[in-house]
């Protein structure tokens, strides 16, 4: 996939993350490399993230640097990140505050890919994030 067409696969995703989510209002962020992806309420910021290998490798990919710049988990300004990994017949959300997955990636295996291989990320294996499994809020 091109950039265009990842970046249209992860705004629907975005929306998608309203089902999990209780809130009144919601206004999206603009643009392509913004600080956070939606806020809900006026208050609370979210990131979203989707996945469509996670499946396979049995990891979360949590970027946190690309090209020669911090990027991802390190210059979020959300209060949560939502991560879907993608099933062919299915998707699982998890939920982590900002803190919670920092911590969470602090020993992980780091990597690079994605972007022209330009992304460093880090590896969190899915089995340890099992706590923060979230279910459709409806």
């Amino acid at each position: 996939m091109c950039f265009t067409e990842d970046l249209k696969f992860g705004n629907s995703y975005e929306k998608k993350a309203l089902e999990y989510l209780e809130y009144s209002n919601v206004e999206f962020s603009k643009g392509c490399f913004k600080p956070y992806d939606f806020i809900i309420d006026g208050k609370t910021k979210y990131e979203v993230k989707s996945d469509r290998l996670g499946y396979k490798t049995g990891n979360l990919a949590i970027e946190y640097y690309c090209g020669n710049s911090p990027s991802g988990i390190s210059t979020t300004k959300a209060d949560y990140w939502l991560y879907f990994v993608i099933y062919p017949d299915k998707c699982d959300c998890y939920k982590f505050t900002i803190d919670e997955l920092k911590e969470l990636i602090k020993d992980c295996r780091k990597v690079k890919g994605g972007d022209g291989w330009r992304s460093h990320m880090k590896l969190l294996p899915i089995y340890k994030c099992e706590k923060y499994l979230i279910k459709i809020n409806k």
